[in-house]
């Protein structure tokens, strides 16, 4: 099948490891196996109002130079609004434009914390590539094991998702809040296999079809923690979560989330355990970034 094809270049913001991306996404649980990497390259599709695009992207820079190939890839015209949400959603993604500059600052003042810096240099935190998509994730993560949870994605996936074959390789989109809106609740307790896990999916399809994306990006952090707070299944640990990975607000982390606790604790001991917020406050609007490299590094 002959595609419709659209490519330029991204320029992140230095220091950009590509390379680190990459590592951690072949790695991550819940986007394991649903893109194409190579020791250079990331291809993923992406649904824009029912239309599928792939995006391949290709390091052709250096961390402190970095630039980003890109080529997008549909079965339909690539029109110019449809290449600049692809384009937003995927610098989202791999946070290709935020700036490390302050956080490295304060990090190099921590004496504990300065070698997780040196080891992880230039590596920009990789996220949901949408926030509906993170949320579902949360729900299916929850009191779960990570292969289960892994196994629900994929019938999802595969049932509501849409598909795109590319050079013998099949890329599946994840399903948008209309896919799932008026799904039948049966169908989907069965994919799932967990009656309260289905609810839970439905009413988040509900509520993220309604909500406005620029409040969910841009509105107070209390406002929009407190509104995810408010979905069916959605509880503090989750609602943090889908802050720090599906909307990159890197300014608060859960300090009683165990697994930060964890990953803390290997690097800073037991003082870990009564000073973990003083710890963190010092990061001030980087508490997120600090909690991803911690957890990254251990």
């Amino acid at each position: 099948m002959d595609f419709f094809a659209v490519q330029g270049k991204l320029h992140p913001t230095a220091p950009f490891d590509f390379h680190k991306s990459l590592r951690f996404l072949k790695l991550f649980g819940p986007e394991k196996n649903e893109q194409l990497l190579s020791k250079n390259s990331l291809a993923k599709a992406i649904l824009v109002e029912k239309q599928v695009v792939v995006i391949h992207i290709k390091s052709i820079g250096t961390i402190d130079r970095p630039v980003l190939k890109y080529l997008l890839l549909s079965e339909q015209t690539i029109f110019e609004e449809v290449k600049l949400f692809v384009l937003d959603r995927v610098s989202f993604f791999l946070s290709i434009y935020d700036n490390l500059e302050s956080f490295y600052r304060i990090g190099r003042h921590d004496n504990v914390f300065n070698p997780v810096i040196r080891k992880l240099y230039g590596y920009h935190p990789v996220k949901f590539l949408t926030p509906f998509e993170n949320a579902c994730w949360a729900i299916l993560a929850q009191y779960t094991p990570l292969p289960v949870a892994r196994r629900m994605k994929k019938a999802l996936l595969q049932r509501y998702g849409t598909k795109i074959s590319l050079h013998h390789f099949e890329l599946c989109a994840f399903p948008d809040p209309l896919d799932l809106l008026y799904a039948n609740i049966f169908e989907v307790q069965d994919l799932l296999g967990d009656d309260n896990k289905a609810e839970y999916l439905l009413a988040l399809a509900r509520a993220f079809t309604d909500v406005d994306d620029d409040f969910l990006r841009y509105s107070p952090y209390d406002e929009v923690y407190d509104w995810l707070l408010s979905l069916k299944g959605v509880g503090a640990w989750s609602a943090a979560f889908i802050m720090l990975y599906g909307l990159g607000r890197t300014d608060r982390v859960l300090l009683s989330d165990h697994r930060l606790i964890s990953s803390a604790a290997r690097f800073y001991g037991k003082m870990v355990f009564v000073g973990i917020s003083s710890i963190a406050e010092q990061y001030g609007e980087w508490q997120g970034y600090w909690a991803h490299y911690l957890r990254v590094a251990a």
